[in-house]
Protein backbone atom coordinates (compact mmCIF):
# COMPACT_ATOMS: atom_id res chain seq x y z
CA UNK A 1 0.00 0.00 0.00
CA UNK A 2 1.06 3.41 -1.14
CA UNK A 3 0.58 6.72 0.69
CA UNK A 4 -0.70 7.77 -2.32
CA UNK A 5 -3.71 5.31 -2.18
CA UNK A 6 -5.54 7.41 0.69
CA UNK A 7 -5.02 11.23 -0.87
CA UNK A 8 -7.85 12.51 0.19
CA UNK A 9 -8.25 10.65 3.75
CA UNK A 10 -8.37 12.49 6.57
CA UNK A 11 -8.32 9.27 9.20
CA UNK A 12 -4.91 9.92 11.78
CA UNK A 13 -3.83 13.44 10.23
CA UNK A 14 -1.59 15.06 12.77
CA UNK A 15 -2.37 16.79 16.03
CA UNK A 16 -4.17 19.78 16.79
CA UNK A 17 -2.80 23.85 16.04
CA UNK A 18 -4.28 24.68 19.25
CA UNK A 19 -3.78 22.80 22.08
CA UNK A 20 -0.94 20.20 20.36
CA UNK A 21 -2.21 17.30 21.83
CA UNK A 22 -5.66 16.31 20.60
CA UNK A 23 -6.31 14.68 17.23
CA UNK A 24 -8.23 16.22 14.36
CA UNK A 25 -10.58 13.79 13.72
CA UNK A 26 -13.94 14.01 11.27
CA UNK A 27 -17.03 13.67 12.05
CA UNK A 28 -17.61 10.29 11.09
CA UNK A 29 -15.06 9.36 14.00
CA UNK A 30 -16.96 11.04 16.68
CA UNK A 31 -18.93 9.48 19.13
CA UNK A 32 -22.52 10.72 19.28
CA UNK A 33 -22.04 12.28 22.49
CA UNK A 34 -19.14 14.13 21.12
CA UNK A 35 -21.22 15.00 17.92
CA UNK A 36 -23.83 16.54 20.32
CA UNK A 37 -20.77 19.04 21.70
CA UNK A 38 -19.52 19.97 18.83
CA UNK A 39 -22.83 21.04 17.24
CA UNK A 40 -23.19 23.22 20.41
CA UNK A 41 -19.77 25.47 19.59
CA UNK A 42 -19.94 29.02 18.91
CA UNK A 43 -19.01 28.81 15.55
CA UNK A 44 -21.72 26.02 14.99
CA UNK A 45 -24.30 28.04 13.35
CA UNK A 46 -21.83 29.36 10.82
CA UNK A 47 -21.71 26.54 8.87
CA UNK A 48 -24.47 23.81 7.71
CA UNK A 49 -24.21 20.51 9.89
CA UNK A 50 -24.09 18.37 5.74
CA UNK A 51 -20.65 21.29 5.36
CA UNK A 52 -19.52 20.64 9.08
CA UNK A 53 -19.63 16.70 8.61
CA UNK A 54 -18.19 16.70 5.10
CA UNK A 55 -15.02 18.60 5.70
CA UNK A 56 -14.25 19.88 9.35
CA UNK A 57 -11.92 18.00 11.38
CA UNK A 58 -12.65 18.49 15.32
CA UNK A 59 -10.41 18.14 18.08
CA UNK A 60 -12.32 16.40 21.41
CA UNK A 61 -9.43 17.99 23.80
CA UNK A 62 -9.91 21.52 23.48
CA UNK A 63 -12.92 21.36 20.68
CA UNK A 64 -10.92 23.38 17.69
CA UNK A 65 -12.77 23.24 14.96
CA UNK A 66 -10.83 22.93 11.42
CA UNK A 67 -12.71 24.78 8.78
CA UNK A 68 -10.20 25.03 6.32
CA UNK A 69 -11.01 23.34 2.60
CA UNK A 70 -7.47 22.87 1.59
CA UNK A 71 -6.04 19.41 1.45
CA UNK A 72 -4.33 18.45 4.07
CA UNK A 73 -0.99 16.61 4.01
CA UNK A 74 -0.15 13.65 6.56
Amino acid sequence: MRDADYTTSTQGEGTCPRCGEGRLRAWYELSEEEREVALRQPGAPDFSAAERAARHLFCTRCWFEETSATPRNA
